[in-house]
């Protein structure tokens, strides 16, 4: 089974990253840093015009962004969103064997 990728527009963009996208007033719309993952699949999955990239901004904050470009053929549109929050790490099933171990080779010294 092959998926179809079409081209689409920014506005479609944002509709469907709508729900993970937080507004603001004053400044940048922002995004969790754990809903970029999700973002990416949606959009990487169903449009081929369609490019992510993440960085810095080059402002004294250095702040992390998220820029969502829609390539079109006279000009190309940009979205910058602020990426807020820091990602979750997995927690890993067998954390508790690493923790008990340490504590044996504490116990043995």
């Amino acid at each position: 089974m092959t998926v179809r990728r079409v081209k689409t527009t920014m506005s479609k963009v944002q509709k469907v990253i709508s729900p993970y996208v937080h507004k603001h007033v004053f400044g940048r719309d922002t995004v969790d840093a754990n809903d970029i993952e999700r973002i990416a699949v949606l959009l990487l999955g169903q449009y081929n015009n369609v490019s992510i990239s993440q960085g810095l901004d080059q402002g004294k904050n250095g702040k992390s962004l998220l820029k969502i470009t829609v390539k079109s053929f006279p000009l190309s549109e940009e979205k910058i969103l602020e990426v807020t929050g820091r990602p979750k790490k997995k927690k890993d099933d067998l954390d508790w064997i690493d923790r008990i171990e340490e504590f044996e080779a504490f116990m043995d010294d």
